[in-house]
Parts: structure tokens; C-alpha cells; sequence
């Protein structure tokens, strides 16, 4: 039984619509497995896409504001956060976008406001797909979409309590970066903050 079975199975026995579920993953396996840095974006969930398939919403190119956020800080990512200006560029974010991987704590469709307490229900009831997807998924960067405090007790990450966003945190051979979401973001402050993060992890050019 694959991990979609799986989910399907699980939302059933919920009672709840399995056809509702939008599925998620790698969005492109060999430039995904070729890519220097694996890259995985833990989101809450899809805004109205009931049965949709995140992994084909590049299929004709990139067109909604939030994933050209993303497709930024991936390009800095992999290309070792040259400046701003410099990684602002379509023909450079719109090629590294196909290289990642992105999941939803809550695979079935929400609407424009996410209500957090219905997400960590079900990122808790369905915490071993969820476990299973990301061992699957392998990633080198786990990238917490203002998902962080669920992947705290998901992925049994050891934080300080009294501030458990001060710093990325290690999982295996994961890094798991506390971040934002991404809409609604200053591009070029995000862009700093998110290199900050990582100059200790990763190569960052001066």
C-alpha cells in the first residue's frame, strides 16, 4: 500500500470525504534527488483545492505570489544566498522551484484563514503518515511554513521550552528551520532573515 492509500484509508475511517484529499510530495524526483540541498517546505494546508495535486501546480508555470516567495528562498538556498538582487531574477527562481519537496500538515482543502487547532488535530491523529511521508521524502532542510510548534512533537525535536524559535534545530541528518509563512511576506527582509538562519549551517557567500 503506498502513503496515498494510506491517507485515503485514514481520512475514511475519520468519516471523512477521502476525496477531498490534496496530495503532495516532490514536485519533480530527478531534479529533486539531483539537487545539491533537499529542500522540504512543511505547510498547514491548501487554500480550497479539494482533490487537487500540489506536486502538478507547476505544471504551467509559476504564477501565484506565494510560491514565487518560496521559489526565492529556495534559489538562496541552493545557490548559497547571493544578494537579493542578485537571486530576484525568473530565469533563476521559476528553474529551482521544480527542485523541492512540500507537504501539508492537513492533507484535505482549508480556506484563506487557517484555523490552527483543526490543523494540529489532524497532524496529530495522522502524525505517523505524516512521519512516513517525511522519512520517504528525505530531505537535508525541513523548512516549518509556521508549522514549527507541530513539528516539535512530530519530528520529537529538542528546543527550549521557554523559546523554542530561537534557533534551527537537528533531526538525524535534518535541519529544521523555525520560519513563516509565506505570503504576505517582505521578499528582501525574508530573503536576510531566512540566510541568517542557515549562515551556520550552510555555505553562504560573503
Amino acid at each position: 500500500m503506498d502513503i496515498w492509500e494510506k491517507w485515503v484509508d485514514h481520512y475514511r475511517k475519520l468519516g471523512i470525504d477521502s476525496n477531498k484529499i490534496c496530495k503532495d510530495g516532490i514536485f519533480n524526483e530527478k531534479q529533486y534527488e539531483e539537487s545539491s540541498k533537499k529542500i522540504l517546505y512543511v505547510m498547514k494546508e491548501v487554500n480550497d483545492w479539494p482533490g487537487g495535486d500540489l506536486r502538478t501546480l507547476f505544471n504551467d508555470g509559476l504564477r501565484i505570489r506565494m510560491w514565487f516567495t518560496i521559489a526565492r528562498w529556495t534559489s538562496g538556498i541552493l545557490n548559497g544566498f547571493p544578494e537579493y538582487k542578485d537571486i530576484d531574477k525568473n530565469e533563476i527562481y521559476t528553474k529551482d522551484i521544480h527542485k523541492i519537496a512540500c507537504i501539508n500538515l492537513k492533507k484535505t482543502s482549508g480556506g484563506s484563514i487557517s484555523n490552527m487547532a483543526v490543523i494540529n488535530a489532524h497532524a496529530y491523529i495522522g502524525r505517523h503518515l505524516l512521519s512516513e511521508q517525511i522519512t520517504e521524502i528525505d530531505p537535508d532542510i525541513i523548512i516549518a511554513c509556521g508549522t514549527f510548534e507541530s513539528l516539535i512533537w512530530l519530528l520529537n525535536l529538542g528546543v527550549n521550552p521557554d523559546n523554542p524559535h530561537e534557533k534551527i534545530s537537528k533531526c538525524g541528518k535534518y535541519l529544521v528551520v523555525p520560519f513563516r509563512h509565506p505570503a504576505r511576506v517582505n521578499n528582501k527582509k525574508t530573503y536576510e532573515q531566512l540566510r541568517k538562519l542557515l549562515s551556520e549551517y550552510i555555505s553562504v557567500k560573503a
